[in-house]
């Protein structure tokens, strides 16, 4: 049965922005009914042009906002709290959220306060990477979105020969592609979607963009020298047709991982945000080079990307205030408000004891800096030599989001009884420096 409200309800409901949906919910049972078949605060969404991301910290979930009075929100979400989460990525409102060592998938909708516990189709492995996504049956004219998770392993491993005599390791490549069906909730092996002639390292996290995701990859080709030669460049998997795509160009020349420069994906949204003009940024730069970019794309698709320099940082007083370039292999993440002309990057300070945002206009100056609490150290794995144990702080990973009203008909179900989780808990708010 449709709950019916009035005009100057439905006036409210759209004027209330997202974060205080859960006031909203409680004030009475109709308003709770209403918010889950439309999307709440559309109206204060156009007007504020607030960007909403969660975050990764010391093995937690936060819902970050930046706010242009000059603080960020921060709120730590009540999910798992027994969880150590790793990596999270979002797309159509959906965030899967990866964790420690991959040892589990929790998908989770948290506009609907809905989330599902995924399990493996055989098991999962240390080495998995993740995205998630969505794809249209092109056996139907219907434009509804399917949406699915792809799990894949495609590394190589170091073993010795039998032979006594060998002192020299062997590279054996893993090479393993599944996909996961949202809708029937089921796992299926793919053929035949090996990257073209590339490696996408370990490392890196790919970036949701219109239902299909961009990663970072990379192929030897020469010697230079004793040095070698290595071109990178993006890979697209397409959920429609579930596969990679051809290399696309990256705007720049790098060596990411080789020469001390680092490259990382993000993904944000250009104009009022009603349609799905999503788009990819890349950041570049870092200890060898003295400076960064950030570029982003004015068309992008599977086979297809043209770009426009965003901003760029040369050496300055950002160094003063502790801004570390290459806190981990893939550097830390970052996110872009074009509409405001901003960018924040997400690093460890220079002692690598504390999580930090530091704040970038258009024009390549130093904005601020913002304390989001301390670094803890972690044990994990290494997704490399399996058996050595890393102990590290890590800095934070963001992922954008957008909601939305794709449901989760599985929830997750802890100890025994069903448990709808809350939206967020914990408010924080921590002034800039």
């Amino acid at each position: 049965m449709m709950m019916m409200i009035s005009d100057l309800e439905e006036e409210i409901l759209r004027r209330v922005p997202m974060t205080s949906l859960k006031a909203v919910r409680s004030t009475c049972k109709k308003w709770n009914a209403v918010t889950k078949t439309w999307l709440l605060g559309k109206a204060a969404a156009g007007e504020q042009q607030q960007q909403h991301q969660f975050l990764t910290m010391n093995g937690r979930v936060y819902s970050f906002q930046f706010h242009l009075e000059e603080y960020v929100s921060v709120k730590q979400v009540d999910l798992l709290n027994e969880l150590e989460v790793s990596k999270v990525y979002h797309c159509d409102g959906l965030v899967l959220c990866v964790a420690m060592e991959n040892s589990k998938l929790v998908l989770w909708n948290p506009y609907l306060c809905q989330t599902r516990l995924i399990g493996p189709r055989e098991s999962f492995n240390i080495k998995d990477r993740h995205a998630i996504g969505y794809g249209y049956d092109s056996n139907s004219n219907s434009n509804e979105r399917n949406h699915k998770i792809l799990r894949f392993v495609d590394d190589f491993s170091l073993t010795f020969a039998e032979d006594d005599n060998s002192i020299l390791p062997e590279r054996k490549r893993e090479v393993a592609y599944e996909i996961y069906d949202i809708r029937s909730d089921s796992w299926r092996v793919l053929e035949e979607v090996n990257p073209e002639e590339g490696s996408i390292e370990t490392h890196q996290r790919g970036v949701s963009v219109k239902g299909n995701t961009y990663f970072l990859a990379n192929r030897h080709i020469g010697l230079v020298g004793c040095v070698t030669e290595v071109q990178v460049f993006l890979l697209c998997f397409d959920f429609t047709k579930e596969r990679f795509g051809p290399r696309l160009p990256l705007p720049f020349d790098s060596l990411d991982g080789f020469n001390g420069d680092i490259v990382t994906l993000s993904s944000f949204l250009r104009g009022d945000g009603d349609g799905d003009d999503e788009q990819l940024a890349v950041r570049f730069g870092g200890y060898e080079s003295g400076f960064f970019e950030i570029w982003v794309t004015l068309t992008v698709g599977p086979n297809r990307a043209s770009w426009s320099k965003f901003l760029r940082v040369e050496p300055g007083p950002y160094s003063s205030y502790g801004f570390n370039f290459y806190a981990s292999l893939s550097g830390g993440s970052f996110f872009v408000d074009e509409e405001n002309k901003l960018a924040v990057l997400f690093e460890l300070d220079e002692t690598k004891t504390a999580h930090k945002a530091f704040v970038f206009g258009q024009d390549g100056s130093f904005k601020s800096s913002v304390n989001l609490g301390e670094a803890l150290i972690l044990e994990r794995r290494s997704p490399i030599l399996t058996y050595m144990l890393c102990k590290a702080a890590y800095p934070p990973l963001v992922c954008s989001y957008r909601p939305s009203l794709v449901q989760l008909k599985h929830p997750l179900v802890c100890n025994s009884k069903r448990k709808r989780m809350p939206l967020l808990s914990s408010v924080k708010f921590r002034k800039l420096v």
